[in-house]
């Protein structure tokens, strides 16, 4: 793994473009808890304010939501 030690940071780390360097993120996880149900977990890490995540995390939405609103257009 790049030499760097097995935590979530370096996994996630891994994912963005070569040269970029992880400082913070806010996450919203899908998992299956102890008893097999799936739940949903929110986590940011400490050097974000509410509002850096909340901002970063509807980036996302909006992003996403630009995809499927491109997908929906294609199938016209």
């Amino acid at each position: 793994m790049n030499g760097r030690q097995d935590t979530g940071d370096a996994r996630l780390s891994d994912i963005l473009p070569e040269g970029c360097v992880l400082v913070d993120y806010a996450v919203s996880i899908k998992a299956l808890d102890e008893d097999g149900d799936v739940a949903i977990y929110n986590y940011r890490t400490p050097g974000l304010n509410a509002w850096e995540a909340l901002g970063m995390l509807t980036c996302a939405a909006d992003d996403i939501r630009a995809r499927m609103q491109q997908r929906e257009g294609d199938d016209t």
